[in-house]
């Protein structure tokens, strides 16, 4: 064997065998599959009480190590709400599986598909892309790519 061609060789081992490894441990999975209860008040959504009874099979998935992008944990399953107004018992149900992504903050930055989202004075169904910051009750949209629509209005 020619010196460069074993010199190389030599190179290629030593970066292979100090190299770190390219897996990173498997993801933390946490399954949230608890019904909730909701009462929203009118003083700070629709002007009218909405009850949410939440049924949510997802998972909670946390990647651990460097992952290179901006997120490292996401929600994925099954969410369904049925909003009802309280004082005329007209609902309305609608399937909110996200997905959700999450910085290593704990914060929802990113969703995309169908979304609840409580803001004050109102209680938007959101379908697309959409990019959140943090709100008062949690998250609220910061850009929405896609479709909008205000429950409050369906309720009413």
């Amino acid at each position: 064997m020619h010196r460069p061609v074993r010199i190389l060789l030599v190179l290629a081992v030593a970066l292979v065998a100090t190299a770190p490894p390219a897996f990173a441990n498997r993801p933390f999975q946490v399954r949230i599959s608890d019904p909730l209860s909701v009462l929203l008040p009118g003083s700070d959504f629709c002007g009218f009480d909405v009850q949410a009874e939440v049924e949510q099979k997802f998972k909670l998935i946390t990647f651990s190590g460097r992952r290179g992008t901006a997120w490292t944990a996401m929600t994925v399953g099954k969410i369904k709400a049925v909003l009802t107004n309280v004082e005329t018992q007209d609902s309305i149900t609608v399937n909110i599986p996200g997905p959700g992504f999450i910085d290593a903050n704990g914060n929802t930055i990113v969703g995309t598909g169908p979304w609840l989202v409580f803001v004050p004075g109102q209680l938007l169904y959101l379908v697309g892309h959409i990019t959140f910051k943090p709100g008062p009750f949690g998250v609220q949209p910061d850009v929405v790519r896609g479709r909008s629509l205000d429950l409050c209005d369906v309720l009413a």
